[in-house]
C-alpha cells in the first residue's frame, strides 16, 4: 500500500496556513474595531521617510503628537523637518490653530465637524485597518518598547487591493500589534518602482514614543495659548 505520509503532511501543513491567515485576519479585526471604540487616546511618535534611487539613500523623519477625549476635544500636532510646528487643538468649545513659522495662532468656536481634523492623523487609517487588504498573514512575534517598557507583538503583512499603478508598485504592509490591547505600535509600508535607469524604493515607517489608549488624559492638553503650548 502506498504510504500516505507525504500527503497527510502536505495537507496539515496547508490547513496550517489557512488558519494562520484566519488567525492573522481576526487580529486585524479585532484590531480595527479596538480603534473604532476608544473612549480617549494619547500617541506620539514619528514618522520616517526613506528614499533609496540606486546607491543613494535620503531620510526624513516628521513628529507627531494626537490626543483624544469623548466627546469632542482633541489634538494634533506635527513637528516637521523644514516646515516647523504646525497644532490645531480643541477643548470642545474652542478650536485654536498655531503655526511657529508663520506665527499664527487663532481660536475660533468650535464647530460639529471640527474633530475632522482626526481624520487626517497618522493613527486614523487603524480604525478601518481591514478595508481593502488581502494575502494577510501572522509573520511572527516580536518585542516593541515604547517608554522604557516591552510589548509583546504580533507581527501581521498584508497587501492592499487595488492599490498597484503602472509607475510604482507598492510592497506589504507590516504592522506590529499589541497583543494585550490590540493597538499598533509600528506600521512598515511602501512602493518600488523599476526603470532602465535607477531603481527606487520609498519606505515609511511609523512608530511611536507614547501609546496610551482609555486612560486619563489632561484637559489642558487640549487647550492652547498664545505662544505656548499648554
Amino acid at each position: 500500500m502506498p504510504s500516505l505520509r507525504f500527503p497527510l503532511v502536505a495537507c496539515v501543513l496547508f490547513a496550517g496556513r489557512i488558519l494562520l491567515g484566519d488567525d492573522a485576519s481576526q487580529i486585524l479585526k479585532t484590531t480595527e474595531q479596538t480603534y473604532q471604540n476608544l473612549k480617549s487616546y494619547e500617541f506620539k511618535g514619528t514618522t520616517t521617510s526613506e528614499t533609496k534611487v540606486g546607491a543613494s539613500v535620503s531620510k526624513s523623519e516628521t513628529s507627531f503628537a494626537v490626543a483624544f477625549k469623548q466627546p469632542n476635544e482633541f489634538l494634533v500636532e506635527y513637528d516637521y523637518p523644514s516646515a516647523g510646528n504646525w497644532v490645531r487643538a480643541s477643548d470642545g468649545k474652542t478650536v485654536w490653530n498655531a503655526r511657529s513659522i508663520t506665527k499664527e495662532f487663532t481660536a475660533s468656536p468650535a464647530t460639529d465637524d471640527a474633530l475632522r481634523m482626526l481624520d487626517g492623523s497618522p493613527i486614523a487609517s487603524f480604525a478601518n485597518l481591514t478595508d481593502g487588504v488581502q494575502n494577510v498573514s501572522l509573520v511572527g512575534s516580536e518585542a516593541v518598547n515604547i517608554g522604557g517598557q516591552s510589548y509583546d507583538c504580533y507581527v501581521i503583512q498584508f497587501d492592499h487591493s487595488g492599490a498597484s499603478s503602472e509607475a510604482a508598485k507598492p510592497l506589504p504592509v507590516k504592522v506590529w500589534i499589541d497583543k494585550s490591547r490590540h493597538i499598533v505600535l509600528k506600521q512598515v509600508s511602501g512602493s518600488e518602482a523599476k526603470s532602465a535607469g535607477n531603481d527606487t524604493e520609498n519606505l515609511r515607517t511609523l512608530s511611536f514614543t507614547v501609546a496610551d489608549v482609555n486612560t486619563a488624559v489632561p484637559d489642558d492638553l487640549f487647550h492652547l495659548t498664545n505662544n505656548k503650548k499648554k
